[in-house]
């Protein structure tokens, strides 16, 4: 019986390794200062102190290596300095609540379509910047939600690991690279929908649970035909109870979503994407995708500068279609928030992504009040929007032989006609 033992500890190989050069170096000074009568020990303290300054590098260089203690260290460090979020969430207003001010306000019913909202965004969503040595985790998404964030753009890459199946996985590649991992870690897309449905809908008391959820696939590298079928499972897995129905899959109906009220879109995930996955599973979860002549997906800094008539261009395709505007991951405006954001959302860009984990003020005016600092979805200026087109009903035949109105009279058949 061996019960009652407990197993020698295992300790690190290169601590060891360090450890006993240590020693055998300093038996070799010892055994030296006491042949030249002890007049080295200078060297003694010079030796001691490089010792001690390399033990220390050492163990922060620890600190960094990607082992499942630090990735979990280091992203409850990162929730625990956005926990501001979580005490914000009691004071947020739902969409329903929302509306309800709009309509109070007089907005009209004409006016509460899709396309004719904000969306509160965090970009690279379920990532904890900064970008090298970040954390993919799902309290990432966690603290987004609790911020407010309704729409998620996910960096999916193809997993490169052996055995990976180059399924969709979110990580932070180093730029101008297509394998070459900066961040600590990578999370599978599957972890994070998991998480991003329990949060969204599931975690109660929520004041946006019946929020519309939109969740842009932003593939990356080279996916595989086995990277949407991969992506397509995590969808099949975790939204199936909140998609939209069978006529907007595949992107059929894309082309009336935008008129489509808001209110027929609680508590109901869209999917974005910046490919439609033709022939894969995975266009069948896709409501949105490219489209031949409209401007999807912005760069962060393509709304600057533009003339008065690309301007107008641009904001009757925005009315009309989701729009996005987020720089990449790996992008140094991405982590410092320093997008001009601003000239995107005066073109009625719906989604601009923005970084939740750095506080400055670029991020502190997103939170504001008078935009998403109190509700997930803020309407657009009265000029950006689309107003929707409500035919009157049809109006009754004026026949005098058969009256008119719904009261009108059954009229007289031939003789020879005998009605069923």
């Amino acid at each position: 019986m061996a019960s009652g033992l407990q197993s020698k500890p295992i300790l690190n190989p290169e601590l060891v390794e360090i450890a006993s050069s240590i020693a055998g170096s300093a038996k070799a000074l010892a055994d030296f200062i006491k042949a030249s009568g002890g007049i080295q020990w200078l060297f003694v303290a010079i030796l001691m102190a490089f010792t001690i300054g390399l033990l220390v590098w050492y163990y922060r260089q620890t600190l960094k290596f990607e082992t499942a203690v630090n990735i979990g260290r280091i992203s409850r460090l990162d929730a625990l300095a956005v926990s501001a979020y979580d005490g914000s969430v009691q004071g947020r207003t739902g969409i329903r609540a929302y509306l309800q001010y709009l309509k109070a306000q007089g907005t009209p019913d004409t006016h509460l379509c899709l396309t004719n909202f904000y969306v509160s965004t965090v970009n690279a969503a379920g990532l904890f910047f900064p970008a090298e040595d970040g954390i993919a985790s799902p309290l990432a998404i966690s603290s987004a939600v609790n911020g407010g964030a309704r729409a998620f753009i996910f960096e999916l890459w193809p997993d490169l690991t052996p055995g990976g199946n180059f399924a969709p996985v979110i990580q932070i590649v180093d730029k101008g690279s297509l394998w070459r991992r900066i961040s600590m870690n990578s999370m599978p897309l599957a972890d994070a929908m998991r998480q991003l449905v329990q949060q969204c809908f599931e975690v109660t008391p929520n004041p946006g649970s019946e929020d519309p959820v939109i969740v842009f696939l932003r593939f990356r590298g080279k996916p595989r035909s086995s990277t949407f079928t991969e992506a397509a499972r995590a969808l099949q897995s975790t939204i199936e109870p909140y998609r939209l129905d069978s006529t907007y899959y595949n992107c059929r109906s894309q082309e009336t979503m935008y008129s489509t009220p808001i209110t027929a879109l609680f508590k109901k995930v869209i999917v974005m994407s910046n490919t439609r996955a033709a022939g894969n599973l995975l266009s069948e979860y896709i409501n949105i995708g490219p489209r031949d002549g409209v401007k999807t997906e912005w760069s962060a800094g393509a709304a600057k500068g533009l003339s008065a008539d690309a301007r107008n261009t641009a904001v009757a395709r925005i009315q009309q279609n989701l729009s996005v505007a987020a720089p990449f991951a790996e992008d140094p405006l991405a982590a410092d928030n320093s997008a001009n954001f601003q000239a995107s959302l005066d073109i009625g860009i719906h989604m601009v992504g923005m970084n939740f984990w750095n506080v400055n003020d670029k991020l502190t005016t997103y939170m504001a009040s008078d935009l998403f600092g109190k509700h997930s979805y803020t309407i657009k200026p009265e000029a950006l929007r689309y107003i929707i087109e409500i035919l009157p009903p049809p109006k009754y035949p004026q026949n005098p032989g058969w009256g008119s109105g719904p009261s009108a009279g059954t009229p007289v058949c031939p003789p020879a006609l005998k009605l069923p």
